[in-house]
């Protein structure tokens, strides 16, 4: 439609307006989903992390306590201890994995979330006649057990319950 002399487009104005911020829009709506899509995603793996942490150190707490009585023990060979651990399956959603490694009197406890980048090492010490026997188990509920077979003295073992 035109406007007096030299005129006006008036309805080609409107529709570009509308285009234009039809576009504004959806670019303000796609970095506010990137953006948010990686702050869900730090936060993921935070509360993965911090979980992975509380599960590491009960895991070495109660490696202590089976180390603690099996040090004790006048004869490990007649030495029962089975001490039940129950832990969550999942954390942050997704499975994960525990790792136990041991050197002598130390040793470390390796947790790795499987849906994302947290891992967690808790270290961990045993008494100088006891020793921990390697082991790699899913999360979930897990059995840490005197066995005096295993090895030369006898081991803690973990494994999966």
């Amino acid at each position: 439609m035109r406007d007096g002399p030299g005129g006006t487009d008036r309805a080609v104005s409107v529709t570009v307006g509308y285009v234009m911020t039809l576009a504004i829009s959806t670019m303000l709506l796609s970095g506010l989903f990137v953006a948010g899509g990686s702050f869900v995603e730090t936060e993921r793996e935070r509360a993965a992390h911090g979980e992975l942490t509380v599960v590491g150190e009960r895991i070495a707490a109660d490696l202590g306590t089976v180390d603690r009585v099996a040090s004790s023990a006048s004869s490990p060979d007649d030495l029962t201890v089975n001490r039940s651990l129950t832990l969550p399956d999942r954390v942050s959603g997704s499975g994960y994995r525990i790792r136990v490694t041991a050197n002598d009197t130390a040793g470390t406890i390796a947790l790795t979330s499987d849906a994302t980048d947290a891992s967690v090492e808790v270290p961990f010490r045993t008494s100088e006649n006891v020793t921990v026997a390697n082991a790699t188990v899913d999360g979930g509920d897990l059995r840490i057990w005197w066995d005096p077979y295993a090895g030369s003295d006898g081991q803690v073992v973990v494994d999966d319950r």
